[in-house]
């Protein structure tokens, strides 16, 4: 992401320099530091969120593997920023888990995720996981030159590889390359794959809670998540993720918010990719969409929430093409669950977002929101529309648990 430095130009000799003058130049200068980082302002919501607990990928692995840092561009991002873990107490029938985008975590869409907590009565998990080292655009860009030297046929597959990489461990991104021999994206172990950190995570909360029963969202290995009880959110890259995972998994609920954006350029007209396959999830799983109307991938989200619908005729919107929030004060549940959603609202003047219009649906600073004079923030998603796409997934049932599992204690 490419920002602008500055360095604001205030003289203090005025003899009408105040206070709060003094305290917007500490602001831009704040400011200034951060841009300079090239990174969001994170965990504008986080102080709100109750029963918060923040947990490293590091304190969770189950066998002492490394966690890595991931490098995106010039840019390199700690691959141990903290889980997000909201954690209500007692036992549960599901959980929700949130997955960011490319160069994101949880601290980063802390108001959404203040938001989940406080809609929904069960858990929430937000990962820290090892995201694809590209982002949706660039991959897609990718797979399509693979075309002169091996066919449609690879570019078609190298879409479905890149999920798999990253939910599954994979080194396809870095075994192919682009012309400049750079790899596509970074190589992924399975034990930093997206289901490895999840399991992980739900081993710890196990052996920190047992009488919780989060063994109740492991499969019989101890390791591998329970789909079924799982409700799958993702911004991005994530909601890519999301949309795989209920494709090929029988989850309990999915929320796409700005994705998928996978996208098979120039592919000739009916050429088909892995969403147009049959869906893994049974019929009653819902699924909920969001995205910012002017985005630059608009139009290709909306043709993919097209292709899901037509893939999988169970889907329970009654229309694929996505309808307006207007202001996002009114929307229902019930719009959520009839058709995707888009917000034509402005990203707010506080976004350091390289893509503005992209993060301003999911990313803290990017929000739109209202401040009252003493400071008091509103963001206008916490109002109905993050509620109504949060809700409408997650009206699935989830099947009576089997018999009592032994679960693989964490070295």
């Amino acid at each position: 992401q490419q920002r602008e430095r500055f360095t604001p130009q205030i003289s203090t000799n005025c003899p009408h320099y105040t206070a709060s003058k003094m305290k917007l130049l500490f602001g831009l200068s704040a400011l200034t530091l951060m841009l300079a980082k090239a990174d969001n302002t994170q965990d504008l919501c986080t102080d709100g969120i109750a029963n918060l607990e923040e947990i490293m990928p590091s304190e969770t692995v189950t066998d002492g593997h490394a966690i890595p840092d991931i490098t995106v561009g010039s840019e390199t991002y700690s691959g141990d920023h903290p889980h997000f873990v909201v954690n209500p107490g007692g036992k549960h029938e599901k959980i929700i888990v949130y997955i960011p985008g490319t160069t994101d975590r949880p601290s980063l869409s802390s108001c959404l995720i203040k938001s989940m907590s406080e809609t929904l009565s069960f858990p929430v998990l937000a990962l820290s996981y090892q995201y694809l080292s590209s982002g949706d655009k660039f991959r897609n860009g990718k797979c399509a030159g693979l075309v002169a030297a091996e066919g449609l046929s690879e570019q078609v597959n190298c879409l479905t590889e890149q999920h798999v990489d990253a939910i599954d461990g994979g080194d396809y991104g870095a075994t192919h390359f682009k012309a400049d021999g750079a790899a596509f994206w970074d190589e992924i172990l399975p034990v930093n794959s997206l289901t490895r950190r999840l399991g992980d995570l739900l081993i710890f909360l196990n052996d920190s809670y047992p009488d919780q029963k989060w063994s109740n969202f492991l499969q019989e290995d101890m390791l591998t998540p329970a789909w079924e009880k799982i409700i799958f959110s993702g911004h991005s890259q994530g909601s890519g993720h999301v949309a795989y995972l209920a494709q090929t998994k029988n989850i309990n609920g999915a929320v796409m918010i700005s994705g998928p954006q996978d996208e098979c350029i120039d592919c000739p007209e009916g050429t088909t990719f892995w969403i147009d396959d049959e869906y893994a999830s049974s019929p009653d799983t819902p699924y909920t969409a969001l995205a910012q109307g002017s985005e630059p991938l608009f139009d290709v989200m909306s043709d993919n929430w097209m292709r899901m619908k037509t893939a999988n005729a169970d889907i329970n919107w009654v229309s694929p093409v996505a309808q307006s929030t207007g202001f996002g004060l009114k929307t229902t549940k019930e719009d959520a669950y009839e058709t995707p959603l888009f917000t034509d609202v402005d990203f707010a003047a506080t976004s350091t977002c390289g893509g503005k219009l992209h993060c301003s649906v999911a990313i803290d600073d990017s929000v739109p929101h209202i401040k009252t004079t003493d400071d008091e923030t509103f963001y206008l998603y916490e109002a109905t529309v993050w509620p109504s796409i949060l809700t409408a997934a997650s009206g699935k049932k989830v099947a009576k648990q089997g018999k009592a599992k032994k679960l693989r204690k964490r070295n």
